[in-house]
């Protein structure tokens, strides 16, 4: 069984990169030198723009910034006219890999299923989100065929499985299904989008088989879902000594845990136990959000999809819409670090709403606390990951000397109107990852 698991995930990330052969077309060698001029810079932390001024990269990095015109010219020249240039956004809660409903991908071939991740992928770096962090699903063959530059698409920060107790948010089978012990690994399991594990050993070892196959940090359901069928929403998942070994696993490769939980007593068991993300968080209340300020743990929140605006919240989801609107004024409260995440899988058309996610927070934050959300903090969540982060040689989210050489000009000012990243094919006008320019739609 272990060898149809690993056999499996591999060959949808072979097929994955195959395909993708058809659509990448990168705009030229990393290493080359670019230089944006007349730019105005928000550099992911200040709440003031730079004057004009000049940004030059070499080797996928920000070698400096300077204001006014260059003094010599060399390599690419993009003339940013006066326009905004952002760090390249970063979706800290995403899922590339699940291009279809969890009853859907359990039929449908891991060919077809690469080939519709490959394609979202490229959509996601031309919404502007240049890195993304991957909360739970097979996208590490992805991840690979991006980095080296088979496919389009963002910075992968992957997961791995996620992983769940049995009868938790991670237990994808069928009620009728035959329980792990006598049937072994479920389809779903075997293709990577979830682990099921009970008791410390059996917690360590998932753990342990993620960080194997390269995961930057790692995901487990501590509480009750919407997506999944059996668990209650208000159920409590994994014992507090399991939820430690799985902390205690990923500290001793340098990264960490963040979990699904919604529910203050799943949440609160998690920071105890070591946890540094909250995943969701909707229906905390006033005690444990402190305790999350004070420990310095990150919420990753949803605001588009969990206000009702995607579909209606209905049945057990009902409580979402009044409970995100709680779980924001706490956060804004007790300041705690709120992350940019917006949960989009299922198909083309709930991943073409990725960028509402900028407007949808509009009711709790103003545009720079939302843009530095998508930048400078995620960066911040991002570095974490410590020595298991994949793209450690230089900061993300911000814009900066030895940062990442990731950026977009945009038409308009977000900064103003946040609503200009909503429309990204008209207001993105240069997309740049690692010092590579992917779109450009500004004259020569």
């Amino acid at each position: 069984m272990w060898i149809t698991h690993r056999c499996s995930r591999q060959f949808v990330g072979v097929v994955a990169a195959f395909l993708y052969l058809l659509f990448a077309t990168p705009g030229g060698a990393a290493n080359a030198e670019l230089l944006i001029v007349n730019a105005r810079i928000f550099n992911g932390r200040d709440a003031q723009l730079s004057a004009p001024s000049t940004l030059r990269i070499s080797e996928g990095r920000v070698v400096s910034i300077t204001a006014g015109a260059p003094v010599s010219l060399g390599g690419t020249v993009i003339d940013a006219g006066n326009r905004v240039v952002l760090p390249g956004l970063i979706d800290a809660h995403v899922h590339p890999s699940i291009p279809a409903s969890f009853v859907a991908l359990r039929d449908l071939q891991p060919d077809y299923a690469a080939h519709r991740s490959a394609a979202e992928a490229r959509g996601m770096l031309l919404r502007g989100f240049t890195t993304i962090r991957d909360m739970g699903g097979p996208s590490f063959g992805l991840k690979q065929a991006i980095d080296e530059g088979v496919l389009v698409g963002p910075r992968i920060f992957p997961s791995g499985a996620m992983i769940s107790q049995t009868s938790g948010h991670g237990d994808f089978r069928h009620r009728a299904a035959s329980t792990v012990s006598n049937t072994g690994i479920d389809v779903m399991e075997q293709r990577g989008y979830g682990r099921l594990a009970d008791g410390e050993s059996a917690v360590l070892l998932a753990v342990r088989e993620q960080l194997r196959e390269g995961a930057a940090q790692i995901k487990v359901a501590a509480g009750g879902g919407l997506s999944s069928n059996y668990d209650p929403l208000d159920s409590v998942q994994y014992l507090d000594a399991e939820l430690r070994a799985a902390v205690r696993a990923a500290a001793d490769w340098g990264t960490y845990v963040a979990v699904h939980a919604y529910t203050p007593e799943s949440i609160r068991r998690s920071v105890e136990a070591g946890v540094r993300s909250i995943e969701h968080a909707h229906l905390i209340d006033e005690p444990t959000m402190k305790l999350i300020a004070q420990r310095g743990v990150f919420v990753s929140p949803q605001a588009y999809l969990f206000s009702g605006n995607a579909f209606p919240m209905t049945g057990r989801a009902a409580v979402m819409p009044s409970g995100l609107d709680r779980m924001m004024q706490l956060a804004k409260k007790y300041e705690a670090k709120i992350a940019f995440g917006t949960d989009v899988f299922g198909g083309p058309r709930m991943y073409a709403l990725q960028s509402k996610e900028f407007t949808a927070r509009l009711r709790w934050f103003d545009p720079l606390t939302i843009l530095r959300q998508a930048t400078s903090v995620n960066g911040e969540l991002l570095a974490l990951s410590g020595p298991r982060n994949p793209y450690a040689g230089a900061a993300l989210g911000v814009l900066e000397p030895g940062a990442w050489g990731d950026l977009l000009v945009v038409e308009g000012n977000p900064l103003v109107d946040i609503g200009l990243l909503e429309d990204p094919d008209k207001n993105l006008r240069v997309i740049v990852k690692g010092g590579v320019v992917y779109k450009n739609t500004l004259a020569p």
